[in-house]
């Protein structure tokens, strides 16, 4: 539920992770994720990778391609309504169209791996 909800509650991060105990804490999560992404390793079978690299680095490659060129094509038109109101700082075309890119192809390929991950 993390800052979004818990957040809320007054005094919540304060009295459950004190700011003193933070240290430890992202030392701790770091070690867990560094182990887990060794125990990932250690399940893929690189015989399979090896045999089927063709279908794995076309469906890998359509898999960020596709939202990315999606995610451009959605930047122009964001770009063209909305650089001229009050309040918004100049960006040149190129900067903001490769960072709305890159921001749908990362949340899609989240999104694919959740759903594949659930079936």
């Amino acid at each position: 539920m993390g800052p979004s909800v818990m957040g809320r509650i007054p005094h919540f991060s304060e009295t459950i992770f004190p700011p003193a105990a933070q240290p430890n804490l992202a030392l701790v999560a770091n070690l867990g994720l560094v182990l887990f992404l060794f125990l990932i390793g250690l399940e893929v079978d690189i015989q399979f990778l090896v045999r089927n690299w063709k279908v794995a680095l076309s469906v890998g490659a359509a898999g960020m391609l596709l939202p990315f060129g999606l995610g451009c094509a959605i930047a122009w038109g964001l770009y063209h309504e909305f650089r001229g109101d009050p309040g918004t700082v100049p960006i040149s075309f190129g900067i903001f169209m490769l960072f709305i890119g890159v921001a749908m192809a990362i949340t899609v390929s989240r999104l694919f791996s959740a759903v594949f991950e659930w079936l």
